[in-house]
């Protein structure tokens, strides 16, 4: 028995989370106890087939990605510095603006 406080210590394979995302996007991050970025990958995807069947094909993809090859110590889209915090949130602006021009004309 290990010393956590949690006795059902179950590690998810990248695999698996992956599979999870195809599904749903940002189920598999939840599972490997990424919180946070599941939910941020959802509204992402979500808004991006909302928007357009293509940027939301390209984020899907990129979500799945993430949850393949998240090794703990950071992800694909991991945000540690200003200029990929930057350039994520100028992605953001961009795809909400998109979405309000589309609507609008």
């Amino acid at each position: 028995m290990s010393d956590s406080s949690n006795p059902i210590e179950y590690e998810t394979p990248n695999s698996l989370a992956a599979i999870w995302s195809m599904m749903l996007p940002g189920l598999g991050q939840m599972m490997k106890g990424r919180i946070m970025a599941g939910i941020v990958w959802g509204a992402l995807v979500s808004s991006g087939y909302f928007a357009y069947f293509w940027p939301g094909l390209v984020f899907h993809a990129l979500c799945i990605l993430d949850a393949a090859f998240y090794k703990g110590q950071g992800s694909l889209m991991s945000l540690d510095t200003w200029p990929k915090r930057l350039g994520f949130l100028g992605l953001i602006a961009f795809l909400l603006l998109y979405i309000y021009y589309r609507n609008t004309y």
